[in-house]
């Protein structure tokens, strides 16, 4: 029986094994799930994948990686990791970093969506803070009126 993630074509099950059935392994046919995670983690110097996870993630059984995993399963294949996401969510997340940018020009940075990384309401009060010290830098400096001279008697 099929898991229903991977009939979909723009599945993460889909996607992986349409790199691997395009990819070469040392004799010619394409990488087995061993070895593209030996090479992943030989590279990366320490174990960042499995065999199994991959191949769970093949046959759809997983489909929440991290995001260091899609890094380093994109960088084997040759492709951005972009290639594994839903590209609604890609324009979602550059609309959300947009407007979160433009919060950060306005200095209205108190209320971002929970998309805009997580940050915690201290992290928010600092970033406002700081945006505050940079619009009062550009500022110019106030003048002092000019002292009037002393009235005589």
């Amino acid at each position: 029986m099929q898991h229903a993630q991977e009939d979909r074509a723009d599945s993460l099950a889909a996607k992986l094994n349409c790199l691997f059935e395009r990819a070469e392994g040392p004799d010619g046919s394409p990488p087995s799930n061993r070895q593209v995670a030996a090479s992943i983690n030989a590279a990366a110097g320490e174990q960042v994948i499995s065999h199994s996870y991959i191949s769970l993630l093949r046959n759809g059984h997983r489909d929440n990686p991290t995001f260091r995993q899609l890094e380093v399963l994109a960088d084997y294949f040759g492709v951005s990791p972009a290639f594994f996401f839903d590209h609604d969510e890609i324009a979602a997340q550059v609309a959300e970093g947009l407007r979160f940018l433009t919060s950060l020009h306005t200095g209205d940075v108190s209320a971002p969506s929970p998309r805009a990384g997580g940050l915690t309401a201290e992290l928010l009060d600092h970033v406002n803070e700081v945006m505050g010290q940079i619009e009062r830098s550009r500022q110019p400096a106030s003048v002092p009126p000019a002292a009037e001279p002393p009235v005589p008697f």
